[in-house]
């Protein structure tokens, strides 16, 4: 079992958008962006905060694992989804697990999120 756990201020992620416009594409999937339109910028960090757990979980950061190789989508209850490419995938089993999942949270300044591999 691999915990990994992100917080970040929120003020943070909204300059980081307005200074790169295009920041939400190179962090996000289409499928990611499709979800999170029309939604607040928290809605934005608690995602990004997840995927940085979830890079803590695979040992590695970001060398050989892309932004774009995890995905975190919501159920019909809200429950966050974790995808993961092939190459996250490996990652996932060669640290002995099969599934990843996160819990993300966030208050109007900041964003955290919990991932566990197991």
């Amino acid at each position: 079992m691999y915990p990994g756990i992100d917080i970040i201020e929120i003020q943070r992620v909204e300059q980081a958008f307005r200074r790169q416009p295009r920041l939400s594409e190179r962090l996000f999937t289409a499928r990611e962006l499709e979800a999170l339109a029309g939604k607040s910028i928290q809605s934005y960090a608690a995602r990004f905060a997840g995927k940085e757990a979830i890079l803590k979980t695979l040992g590695a950061g970001l060398r050989g694992v892309s932004w774009h190789d995890i995905e975190i989508l919501s159920d019909l209850s809200g429950e966050p989804l974790v995808y993961l490419s092939s190459i996250a995938m490996d990652r996932v089993r060669a640290r002995g697990g099969s599934l990843v999942r996160v819990s993300l949270s966030h208050n109007r300044t900041q964003a955290m999120a919990f991932a566990i591999l197991s």
